[in-house]
């Protein structure tokens, strides 16, 4: 296969990179959307419905970056039928997933709000919220399988498009039906399922239009065999599972960080924020990184994948020093952009510096990942990942006895730097696997 090109990689990452940046904004018009009205209540129950379906959605995040990961490596090889196995596949096992959320779904919130224990008004709110979006996990888990299909053939408009339209039209549709028709929390919810419901109708059309499957001839045989499931669910289970450390992590800062105050824990969120950007940002290059070192192994090409991993390094580089850059010019502004109160601002700028270090100790890890899940060689992904929540388990035990919130943000950063490190490792013999 032919070595890759600063413009082929821009062409495919920046984009990339872009669209998953609508993302954090979607959630930021929703919440300031319910932050207008009256009575608080309304904001926390909204956060605490966003919360649940994030990890609810997040834990099975793995059914688009599994689909990448197969699909780079089916258009890698060039072989129609592995592309449409790698469609179909994760396709019906989205269904299942999403059939098991609809039948259990009140369990589910049940025990999540009792876990919480928020107000018996806002725990309504809540409910309402959730009773509504529920209904859209078949959506939303089969436009993973869409999305993460259409971006490993390399399908970059077709899944920007399918990304940015969507996550636009959620937040016109909130100010609209919020605003507009003085719908409160039920427009909120029904302007997302809106839009799922839209991103499902285009993620059939764009489905149909790219997918070149041979429908009268599909291998029903293999589809339904489980079988045929079982190394898919090896790789998924791998990535489940670092999905699963990733969220004891973020609940783990949530509640030390509140332990500290009202005002501590305000200052967190906004830096966590911004730290959150940068991740998407990361996320987007580790999005391309997934494609062409899924290309390689699919082309047996230890030379294309190596070139990939060059590439993936060299623009990291300039990427992680815009952000530091940009976030050192204007660190206050940006806080300032979440919040006007002056103790709270006060409070982020002490503790400002550990954002700017994230892209250097999280940036190797991320792009990392994205390497490994598009070789669909996931079982480095999960040791990293329990490793990596052990380092962060010593450090938070050792560090914030000693020095509070610096110590919490220490271990946040040590537990990124864990992921990269342990990952180049790994990268020795996933390198030395597909040596030409």
């Amino acid at each position: 296969m032919n070595l890759l090109t600063n413009r082929e990689y821009l062409g495919l990452t920046v984009p990339f990179m872009l669209s998953t940046m609508t993302q954090p904004l979607m959630g930021a018009v929703n919440t300031a959307v319910m932050g207008q009205l009256p009575d608080p209540k309304y904001i926390a129950a909204v956060s605490l419905g966003a919360i649940l379906f994030n990890n609810l959605y997040w834990l099975f995040g793995f059914l688009r970056v599994s689909t990448t990961g197969y699909a780079a490596q089916a258009f890698g090889a060039a072989d129609r039928e592995l592309g449409t196995l790698a469609f179909f596949k994760p396709l019906v096992l989205a269904l299942l997933i999403s059939l098991a959320c609809i039948v259990f779904q009140k369990p589910i919130l049940e025990g999540y709000l009792a876990m919480i224990g928020a107000a018996p008004e806002v725990n309504d709110l809540c409910r309402e919220y959730y009773y509504i979006l529920i209904w859209g996990a078949p959506l939303v888990l089969g436009n993973y399988v869409a999305l993460g299909w259409l971006m490993g053939q390399t399908r970059v408009r077709a899944s920007v498009f399918m990304q940015v339209s969507m996550n636009v039209l959620n937040m016109a549709l909130s100010i609209w039906f919020v605003f507009g028709l003085h719908m409160d929390i039920i427009g909120v919810a029904f302007a997302t399922l809106l839009s799922q419901l839209y991103g499902g109708v285009v993620s059939v059309v764009l489905m149909y239009y790219y997918g070149d499957f041979d429908y009268k001839n599909l291998p029903w045989g293999e589809l339904l065999d489980w079988r045929t499931f079982i190394g898919m669910l090896k790789v998924n289970v791998n990535l489940m599972i670092r999905t699963a450390c990733l969220l004891t992590v973020n609940n783990i800062i949530a509640a030390v960080g509140a332990s500290f105050g009202t005002v501590v824990l305000a200052a967190n969120a906004v830096l966590l924020q911004l730290k959150d950007i940068m991740s998407y940002l990361i996320d987007g290059m580790a999005n391309g990184a997934a494609i062409f070192s899924g290309r390689a192994v699919g082309a047996k090409s230890g030379a294309g994948l190596d070139a990939a991993i060059r590439m993936t390094f060299k623009w990291l580089v300039v990427l992680a020093a815009i952000l530091m850059g940009v976030y050192a010019a204007g660190n206050e502004f940006f806080i300032r952009l979440f919040t006007n109160i002056d103790e709270v601002v006060a409070m982020a700028m002490t503790y400002n510096v550990f954002v700017l270090f994230y892209p250097v100790c999280a940036g190797i890890g991320m792009v990392l990942y994205g390497v490994f899940c598009g070789a669909t060689r996931t079982a480095p992904v999960r040791n990293m990942m329990l490793l990596a929540l052990a380092v962060f388990y010593l450090l938070q035990w050792q560090l914030v006895p000693e020095i509070g919130n610096s110590g919490l943000w220490l271990a946040l950063l040590g537990f990124m730097a864990a992921q990269s490190v342990i990952l180049l490792y790994y990268l020795k013999s996933l390198r030395k696997e597909f040596t030409d």
